[in-house]
């Protein structure tokens, strides 16, 4: 008699032959702009005290399919170390006045993603994390709602109603970004992470960023406070990263990153070097220094 495969099983191999089956209807269809905008491919080879070896990032492909002169379908299908995922979303732009509306499946805006490592800023990790609360909500990176994006002379507004998944907490997120001048950025990002009802968990973020940019010189600064709960305890920690980076060349790209939040994350200092080696890859060496580790990332990027 055989096994009963496993549920979880079912559902992705149901998911591979869904996205396998949307790709094949954009690329087929014959009468709207369908076709694959771009992607890139990821491969790293780590090194750690006890171990080391190659790791297989990522294959992404970004879709891009026009139904008219306001709106179509965007999205990324993905494949990676941690299986098939994708975003996919309906836009319309000039909805009220120079603007943007998603819906569908889409990243979230909180953190600035502007960090040159590998490892990430301490935004951007919060984010991938899904939060500091436990369980985890992935809905802090990746959500289905609704998002409205708009930009003005010198100040850029996003603002999402999300879940995770159906029956999960919504999460709302919101980003500003003020240009005070061609050298520096100002981000503010407020987010209300909710869990399912039964968790009873939500984390609630403030974060303060800023990006500086003169010459080959490169400056980002973060300031990170979360409010956890969990059933009936809350707990706020407060963090801040720093990172520099100074252009060798037009090719190559020296950095280093230091983690100020002992209660928020275990990596503390970060140094490391990128290369572009064509007009389409880079190869990029990174050493993470953690509170009871190290670990060094050498990995290829490769963008079409």
């Amino acid at each position: 008699m055989s096994k009963p495969v496993p549920t979880g099983v079912i559902l992705k191999r149901l998911r591979t032959i869904l996205l396998s089956f949307v790709a094949v209807m954009l690329a087929a269809a014959s009468s709207h702009a369908a076709f694959v905008d771009g992607g890139d491919l990821k491969v790293r080879f780590f090194i750690e005290p006890d171990n080391s070896g190659f790791a297989f990032d990522r294959l992404a492909l970004n879709f891009n399919a026009g139904l008219g002169a306001k709106d179509g379908i965007k999205g990324e299908f993905k494949w990676g170390s941690s299986g098939v995922d994708t975003v996919a979303y309906y836009y319309i732009n000039d909805v009220i006045r120079k603007d943007e509306v998603n819906i569908g499946r889409f990243y979230v805006n909180w953190a600035s993603a502007s960090s040159a490592t590998i490892n990430g800023s301490l935004a951007q990790n919060l984010q991938w994390w899904g939060g500091v609360a436990v369980p985890p909500d992935s809905g802090f990176y990746k959500g289905i709602g609704v998002k409205y994006k708009t930009d003005f002379e010198k100040f850029a507004f996003v603002a999402s109603v999300s879940n995770s998944d159906f029956g999960d907490g919504t999460d709302l997120a919101g980003r500003g970004s003020f240009q005070l001048n061609p050298d520096l950025q100002i981000g503010v990002g407020v987010a209300s992470i909710n869990r399912h009802r039964v968790a009873n968990a939500s984390d609630l973020g403030l974060l303060v960023d800023a990006g500086y940019h003169t010459g080959p010189f490169h400056l980002l600064c973060e300031v990170v406070g979360i409010n956890s709960r969990r059933q009936n305890d809350s707990e706020t920690n407060f963090g801040f990263y720093a990172e520099a980076a100074y252009e060798l060349s037009k090719k190559s790209l020296l950095y280093g990153g230091f983690y100020g939040a002992n209660s928020l994350t275990d990596d503390m200092l970060v140094v490391g070097y990128k290369n572009n080696i064509t007009s389409h890859a880079a190869v990029q060496g990174e050493i993470l220094n953690t509170r009871d580790n190290w670990h060094l990332t050498l990995g290829l990027d490769v963008n079409f």
